[in-house]
């Protein structure tokens, strides 16, 4: 049910469509999904990480993470309500205090998380900064895949991607 409550937000809180629109892949598109309103909402935050949660832990990973924008709400609430560490990545090095880029609690075996994947660039770039550090990746989750090639970009890197939704479930 959750699934199906999550969709409906979706729709009536996120989809924006009829003006030209950039996205990160740098393509233009006629629709964009803005999910931060439902991630940063009480309700759409809940049901994003019941759904997240079990997607999870079934990899077995020891923490969660993703980039300092559109994955920190969700790393923080599956860190409150499913008890996963987690860390994120900043696009730079931080030019003071301990001048860190990755911040949190990487441990051994991460699992990455995102609200939109279109080309992957964004998720093979903190992976590509985690493995560095010396932690596994192989698995990445996001609420909407946008059927852009993120999946087969990520998997030409070892990384098996899943989402919740695709742009499909959406009929845009």
């Amino acid at each position: 049910m959750s699934r199906e409550e999550l969709k409906r937000l979706v729709v009536e809180r996120s989809v924006v469509k009829g003006k030209p629109i950039i996205l990160s892949s740098t393509r233009m598109s006629t629709f964009y999904f803005n999910l931060r309103p439902i991630a940063l909402d009480p309700v759409g935050c809940k049901l994003i990480v019941e759904i997240m949660i079990p997607m999870i832990k079934k990899y077995e990973a020891d923490c969660v993470g993703g980039t300092e924008d559109s994955s920190l709400p969700l790393i923080t609430a599956i860190c409150a309500l499913g008890g996963i560490p987690g860390f994120y990545v900043r696009k730079q090095t931080q030019k003071y205090g301990l001048r860190e880029q990755i911040e949190g609690n990487l441990l051994k075996k991460a699992v990455l998380v995102d609200d939109v994947a279109t080309s992957g660039e964004s998720l093979l770039n903190v992976a590509k900064i985690v493995r560095e550090a010396g932690c596994e990746v192989e698995h990445a989750i996001t609420i909407v895949d946008l059927l852009e090639g993120a999946k087969e970009r990520l998997a030409s890197h070892g990384i098996k991607h899943e989402s919740i939704f695709d742009r499909d479930d959406f009929k845009l």
